[in-house]
């Protein structure tokens, strides 16, 4: 196996070895004459539960950046799912560890052989726990199984246990320590930000060639997201679904909010994938996996993670089964089709679109229609920043943190698309309520969007070229407008509020903003928001990347603004969510 395989068999063993001692506890007050054990028993879940929680904080850290925020929640709670078997996460893993790696195994090797070995003291079942239910006969049943009940049986496997997970928390720190310095000297892979980008052009002109009404309300808010995935060009379609929300308001007619995914059908269903959320498989049934512990096989049920989707809502995943359409069918007015979206299910393919190059795109309903259509809403970055009061809830740090990824990320994949203006502002980034969400739920991707009607021409960006004049102190406008976006972030304010009279005396420059952005970069930031996050901000306030081609259509400067920006915010969201 490999190291995150071990990892997950770890992680899924020690709730099994807990919930069993809890048995046992229970089975213990049954008998007077084992109630000497009852206060030996307690201190030994108690030192498990402490070496679990330890163990869970120490893979959250390890896999932070690798592993999204917003999917590890459900990576962590399903130890036996497909998730941990992905050999893409097992070579960032490597990539992170380096010399460690081995380190890391021997260690994580240790646990599996402590936790398999005080599972056989435990006369656990085959299936991973104890064999009998009926507390009231645990004389008889300890006498048939002979399991252990003193402390000083798991004393030896307790202390390793300690031991090696301690070992694997301090190598864990020490690697991300040194991480920021391994990725200035070498720098990371860059996503193949030109595929993306041609994906999101070809996705835009499919969409447009989609709507044969004459109605003038249709718009599409694209969700931005951070992808650092290594996908080469051809799978790239299959592994990269977007999420829209499609929206229609008009006076004559009820308005409506439609949550879905775009996702590329494959020719070719029978190919495997090997990433862990590939969406374009029809699920199949649950199956049982086993896992060997040497001389110990635990049955577990493990369902496919390839029927798995996140959603904004937990409550809306447990309660629906994803049911696709077998058969879709080409969609020849996405307006009606839409429209037309009644059912219950989630995950069900409304149809498909077909591009200039003859794939097939398909929309998949994520929720069921939501009665209310009033309660949705949108608010810009504007709005939020100014403290509009039908707002409810303010940006937390961590939100400022992981929007302010997502931003920086989608420049790189959305740069000189449709979707995208050159100079992204803060009238431009959405954040969407869904009715009955909580109020945390619309930070947890910002959104642009694009309205469709008939009349446009399929190459107008609607961005109609900002005001921006052009000065040569401002040596990439897309990214200067990145960095006022991210200054304005990180204070929570609109540029124009975090101005002084200094700034005001801006004759010869590019105006009072860059002014600001100046003397913040500067004098101020770096004690406000750290060195990593100032230096992203400085990177894209001067373009200050040490190279002349400055232009985001060469392939190595987006590796450089990815190595400098990107990377960077990325590792202070991971810093505070290890603080947190």
């Amino acid at each position: 196996m490999s190291g995150l395989e071990i990892g997950g068999v770890v992680l899924g063993s020690l709730p099994f070895i807990i919930t069993a001692m809890e048995h046992y506890a229970q089975g213990i007050k049954t008998a007077k004459r084992f109630w000497r054990y009852k206060s030996e028993m307690t201190m030994v879940i108690r030192q498990l539960k402490t070496e679990q929680s330890i163990f869970i904080n120490t893979l959250e850290k390890l896999l932070t950046g690798i592993v999204r925020v917003d999917h590890m929640s459900d990576f962590i709670k399903n130890p036996w799912g497909e998730a941990w078997h992905n050999p893409e996460v097992e070579a960032k893993l490597k990539l992170r560890l380096r010399d460690s790696y081995d380190v890391y195994i021997e260690n994580i090797r240790g646990m599996e052989t402590a936790s398999k070995n005080i599972m056989e003291k435990l006369a656990l079942g085959p299936d991973g726990k104890a064999q009998f239910s009926d507390t009231s006969k645990f004389k008889y049943e300890y006498k048939r199984l002979k399991f252990s009940l003193s402390r000083s049986d798991y004393e030896e496997q307790l202390s390793n246990l300690k031991g090696f997970n301690l070992a694997l928390s301090q190598l864990t720190t020490q690697s991300l320590d040194l991480e920021s310095t391994r990725v200035g000297a070498k720098g990371r892979a860059c996503p193949n930000f030109k595929a993306f980008q041609d994906y999101a052009r070809s996705l835009y002109s499919t969409l447009l060639s989609g709507w044969s009404c004459r109605c003038q309300g249709h718009a599409v808010n694209l969700r931005l997201e951070s992808r650092s995935q290594m996908w080469e060009k051809d799978d790239l379609l299959e592994q990269m679904p977007f999420r829209v929300i499609f929206c229609y308001t008009s006076d004559a007619q009820p308005n409506y909010w439609k949550e879905a995914e775009i996702r590329y059908i494959t020719e070719n269903p029978n190919r495997n994938s090997s990433s862990p959320h590939n969406h374009n498989v029809i699920p199949t049934p649950e199956v049982k996996r086993q896992v060997r512990f040497e001389r110990l096989d635990v049955q577990v049920q493990r369902k496919n993670a390839a029927s798995s989707v996140v959603t904004t809502s937990e409550i809306v995943e447990a309660q629906l089964s994803p049911l696709p359409d077998p058969t879709p069918s080409q969609i020849q007015d996405l307006c009606k089709a839409i429209a037309k979206m009644q059912q219950p299910q989630r995950d069900l393919c409304l149809g498909y679109l077909i591009d200039e190059l003859k794939r097939k795109h398909g929309i998949y309903s994520l929720e069921p229609p939501i009665p209310d259509q009033q309660q949705w809403a949108a608010y810009s970055l504007k709005d939020v920043l100014s403290h509009d009061p039908k707002i409810k809830r303010r940006l937390t740090q961590q939100d400022k943190l992981r929007v302010a990824v997502d931003l920086a990320s989608s420049v790189l994949q959305l740069y000189k698309t449709p979707w995208l203006d050159e100079a992204l502002e803060k009238d431009d980034v959405f954040f969407i309520h869904r009715p009955g969400a909580a109020p945390a739920s619309i930070y947890e991707h910002p959104f642009v969007c694009r309205k469709f009607t008939t009349l446009q021409n399929v190459d107008t960006s609607q961005s109609g070229q900002k005001r921006w004049a052009r000065y040569k102190v401002i040596r990439n406008q897309t990214l200067f407008t990145l960095g006022i976006l991210l200054i304005e972030l990180w204070y929570g304010k609109p540029i124009e509020e975090l101005r002084t009279p200094s700034d005001l005396d801006c004759e010869g420059t590019p105006g009072v903003e860059w002014c600001t952005a100046e003397r913040l970069v500067e004098t101020e930031i770096e004690f406000e928001a750290g060195p990593k996050y100032s230096d992203a901000v400085r990177r894209c306030i001067r373009c200050d990347f040490d190279r002349k081609d400055m232009s985001l259509d060469n392939e190595s400067f987006q590796q450089a603004v990815y190595d400098g920006v990107v990377a960077l915010l990325e590792k202070t969201l991971q810093q505070f969510i290890s603080l947190d």
